[in-house]
């Protein structure tokens, strides 16, 4: 700008050059970018194969989201049109207080006109959507029961379910945050205790399941679970240390060698300043240039510091939402599946097929594996088809691409497998 007053220069001529200057250092702070990525170039084909297998058993089926906010909307003063065939509902208008909460959290939602959705993911068109996680009649129901839970306190209940046997379980929250108090991860466990005493773990897809019976409240709450919750707690917190110890190592090694090409760029610029400086012509320049070299130290100090307390993670403390008395409802088609994880490790095995791994009681499968060529097999193990196909919504198992086979059982052995798209009409 100096050069541009006393030299009657072309500003428009001196904008390009310093937006040129710009834009080599950013490129030189892009192809640092790219190069750390190219440093990882052996990509883990089947450890993301099996990242994404978790995802699509432990997520929630989509038409969780739609069902939840209904039953939520019918506790408040939201009225639902709801069609015959229990698939679309209309919502005409939202009562104020919705109104307020949707411009006060600014959800991106339209007031001012009726909304349509349909409680069959597959039944969506442009017209009519389906509900997802993210979607703001989802965030609204959320938020109301997030207000309702902070003012009840959930009893000590007895129910009936599809269980293969009586159980004790607790519903607990585990939060896990960083030195800077940011929460990493959050999930729900389901605890449960056998008549044995064991305690299992229970997948949070069993509470999205048909039909549970509301029996009555109990008095006696069950006081055994606090151990076995610190430990099963403490299982998470170190799977989630592990991930992250790994991502931070990296970003930490991307910000240091981001900072020193930086300062790279600053000291041959403050040398170049010096070496020009006839008659401390550059002095000015001189001065901001060794500024920005003290801003860059402190910022890359301050940085590594937060990385450092980002790479302290600890629990919180547990907090207890519910505490249930099942007992099984009817004929059930379920098993737990630890109990027969010798069972299917064999059958599998003697099938050429390898890398068995155990679910959680009653999620969406039982076990998983990999055929020869990597191939995901998703494993439900029953007792009874004819029950199965009562018990189970086939529609939950869409995202799975064909993958599920049923294992029944006679006894402890394997006696016949099917894919799932045969179990109907059985």
């Amino acid at each position: 700008m100096e050069t541009a007053i006393s030299g009657r220069e072309n500003l428009d001529e001196l904008v390009a050059t310093m937006e040129k200057t710009l834009s080599d250092e950013h490129k030189r702070l892009l192809e640092l970018a790219k190069q750390e990525r190219l440093d990882d170039s052996s990509f883990d084909l089947p450890g993301a194969r099996r990242a994404y297998q978790e995802i699509s058993i432990n997520s929630m089926p989509p038409r969780v989201y739609g069902e939840f906010a209904v039953k939520q909307f019918e506790t408040t003063r939201i009225k639902l049109n709801i069609s015959n065939d229990q698939q679309i509902v209309r919502i005409d208008r939202f009562p104020k207080n919705i109104r307020e909460l949707i411009k006060r959290k600014k959800y991106s939602l339209r007031t001012d006109e009726s909304l349509r959705f349909t409680l069959t993911p597959t039944k969506q068109t442009e017209e009519l959507i389906a509900i997802a996680s993210d979607h703001p009649v989802q965030k609204i129901a959320m938020e109301l029961a997030s207000q309702e839970l902070q003012q009840v306190a959930l009893p000590i209940c007895s129910i009936k379910a599809n269980v293969s046997e009586p159980l004790v379980v607790e519903l607990s929250r585990i939060s896990v945050v960083d030195g800077n108090s940011r929460e990493l991860e959050q999930e729900v466990m389901l605890l449960a205790k056998r008549a044995s005493g064991d305690f299992i773990q229970i997948d949070p897809y069993f509470l999205f399941q048909q039909p549970i019976e509301f029996v009555g409240a109990e008095e006696v709450e069950d006081k055994t679970f606090k151990r076995e919750s610190i430990l099963q707690a403490r299982k998470l917190l170190q799977g989630v240390q592990m991930k992250r110890d790994d991502y931070l190592n990296r970003k930490g090694t991307y910000l240091r060698r981001s900072f020193d090409e930086q300062m790279q760029i600053l000291q041959e610029r403050l040398t170049n300043y010096l070496n020009d400086n006839l008659n401390n012509k550059n002095s000015a320049l001189i001065n901001q240039t060794t500024t920005q070299i003290e801003d860059l130290e402190e910022r890359s100090k301050e940085r590594l510091e937060d990385i450092e307390r980002e790479r302290s993670i600890q629990l919180q403390s547990i907090k207890t939402l519910a505490q249930l008395h099942i007992e099984p409802l009817s004929k059930i088609a379920r098993i737990i599946p630890t109990d027969y994880l010798e069972v299917v490790k064999q059958y599998e095995y003697s099938h050429g097929r390898l890398n068995v791994r155990e679910k959680n009681a009653y999620g969406l499968v039982d076990f998983t594996s990999e055929e020869v060529e990597g191939n995901a097999r998703f494993i439900l193990l029953t007792t009874s088809l004819k029950a199965l196909d009562e018990q189970i919504i086939l529609e939950d198992y869409r995202e799975l691409n064909g993958s599920v086979y049923i294992y029944v059982l006679d006894g402890e052995k394997v006696v016949k497998e099917i894919k799932m798209e045969q179990l109907m009409g059985v």
